[in-house]
């Protein structure tokens, strides 16, 4: 596996105008591709492509971003350790690429996706352009509405109390900037700190965020090149600081993130918001410590990000807006609250969907969902009207008959109340915790293997039911150390190997992550063969 990921590629380019045959040197500036003739001769002077890499996709994206003739050139690759051998082969074969098509189908790359990518951005900067010179007739009939989500964006950090303030009184520290090496990033990825500093990018970056995207010219084999990415410092325990670029990916699949794997639903809410929508437990590779955490895509470049639960900070207000108590519950949670009317400092007012976002380290406006009060009574009135016409012809019976199917709410609206789970009972306080909508503590709920463990049940707004957590979903931004059976419920009911523990031939019991005697001590020390693997916690 590990010799795949050293392997690399050359393009081979056929200018289609002239017939010329070449291997790709670089780019030059107006986007064609720097050419050398197609001998073994000329191998140093080949750009080599990572398999694995993204310098590939970025180098076509620059090419159709710049070059004024794409379609002039058709690629092909060919493995960098045979290029001695095929170039001669691949020079005959292109010299009637439609006579030979079956053969070079292999090496040809399909360009397709990066040129309908790039026009994609383009048209989405052109119209977003446009928008801006010429707001719709809404816009000016109504001023309280924002023009566009990035004037939203920034009210809202003028709004909400800076984190780093809050963060300071905590003892945060931000990024010593003495301890960078400016001329070194220069050289290496032609970044300048006085552009950084005048872009206000800096100051993003010295406080553990991201810059805006900014041209990089990094260097491969040999050849620079410019390319888009956001930037982040990231320090060391040794307190070295490293500069991080974070280049623009291609769609990301959603299969899984650190070892979590998205459900549907998952991979639903992060193509429609851009956030998983909830709490996950994802695992510190370097000290494999379980942090409750939210996920996010970075919109401007496609990364998958994440942060702990603790370092975000929930509002109590936006603007003269207040969040309420239940609001506040569903954002730590990480579900959405929408259609939440919004009134900035200066009495301007908007209506839009907030939610925690992995970027914004804290409460966002979700991209798509402002609007002005007026379109947003509007779209409601419209959607009452509709849905009063469609239920106009319905008996009144079969109304009531669906509104008691939903068993875990009253007609009302209300949270239905229960009086036990998983076989637990309720206390009378935690029967009215529940039907408050807060969360309830369980600490002798059976798990699979049948020892006792502690959860945490609430009720879900958004689901409609209740829902099982292993941290107290209240109190996620203060995050509790551990849960005392998270290590438990993880090993027993979910095949997860605990390392402290994973030699052991008996279940775990409640509170217990190491060796309980000198019994399981030694069979800890000295295991026996085992025929597979749990994945690791």
């Amino acid at each position: 596996m590990a010799k795949k990921k050293d392997e690399k590629d050359v393009l081979v380019v056929r200018d289609e105008k002239t017939g010329e045959i070449s291997v790709v040197a670089g780019l030059n500036a107006d986007g064609t591709p720097k050419r050398t003739p197609a001998k073994a001769e000329n191998a140093q002077s080949f750009l080599q492509f990572d398999r694995q890499g993204d310098v590939l996709d970025n180098f076509f994206k620059n090419f159709f971003r710049q070059c004024k003739e794409p379609s002039r050139f058709g690629f092909y690759r060919v493995a960098a350790e045979q290029a001695d051998n095929l170039l001669e082969v691949m020079k005959e074969l292109l010299k009637n690429p439609e006579a030979y098509s079956e053969l070079l189908a292999p090496h040809k790359v399909d360009t397709s996706g990066y040129e309908q990518e790039v026009q994609k951005v383009q048209e989405e900067q052109q119209q977003q352009k446009q928008e801006e010179q010429q707001p719709d007739q809404e816009n000016k009939e109504n001023q309280e509405e924002p023009k566009n989500q990035e004037e939203m964006e920034q009210k809202q950090e003028q709004n909400q109390e800076a984190p780093q303030q809050t963060q300071g009184r905590q003892g945060y520290q931000p990024i010593d900037e003495n301890r960078i090496n400016w001329q070194e990033l220069e050289e290496r990825w032609g970044v300048k700190r006085d552009e950084l500093e005048k872009s206000g990018d800096l100051t993003k970056m010295l406080n553990y965020g991201k810059s805006d995207l900014v041209k990089v010219k990094p260097t491969f084999g040999g050849e620079s090149f410019e390319l888009d990415a956001r930037l982040s410092f990231k320090k060391d325990g040794e307190g070295n600081i490293s500069l991080v670029p974070h280049f623009i990916r291609k769609e990301q699949k959603l299969d899984e993130y650190k070892e979590h794997k998205f459900s549907d639903d998952d991979r639903k809410n992060l193509r429609e918001t851009g956030n998983l929508g909830r709490v996950v437990d994802i695992e510190d590779r370097e000290t494999g410590e379980i942090i409750p955490s939210y996920i996010s895509i970075d919109r401007k470049t496609n990364e998958i990000t994440d942060v702990p639960a603790n370092k975000v900070r929930i509002p109590e207000r936006i603007g003269k807006t207040e969040i309420t108590k239940q609001e506040q519950d569903m954002l730590r949670a990480g579900l959405p609250v929408r259609d939440k009317l919004i009134e900035r400092k200066d009495g301007r007012k908007f209506v839009t969907t907030l939610q925690v976002n992995v970027e914004q380290r804290g409460v966002e406006f979700v991209p798509g969902t402002g609007k002005s009060p007026r379109t947003a009574q509007t779209q409601e009135t419209k959607g009452d009207t509709s849905k009063s016409q469609a239920q106009g012809g319905e008996n009144a019976a079969q109304t009531k008959k669906e509104q008691r199917r939903n068993t875990w709410m009253n007609e009302d609206g209300s949270i239905r109340p229960i009086s036990k789970w998983s076989g637990v009972n309720f206390t009378d306080k935690q029967k009215a915790d529940y039907v408050a909508g807060k969360a309830v503590k369980l600490e002798n709920v059976t798990d699979k293997q049948g020892f006792h463990a502690t959860m945490y049940i609430k009720f879900n707004p958004e689901k409609g039911r209740p829902y099982r957590y292993d941290t107290n979903p209240d109190n996620a931004q203060k995050v509790a150390p551990s849960n005392e059976s998270r290590t438990q419920v993880a090993v027993n009911n979910e095949g997860k190997t605990n390392e402290a523990t994973k030699n052991l031939r008996e279940p775990l019991q409640k509170g217990q992550t190491n060796p309980k005697d000198a019994r399981q001590q030694q069979q800890q020390e000295k295991p026996q063969k085992k025929t597979g693997k749990g994945m690791k916690m």
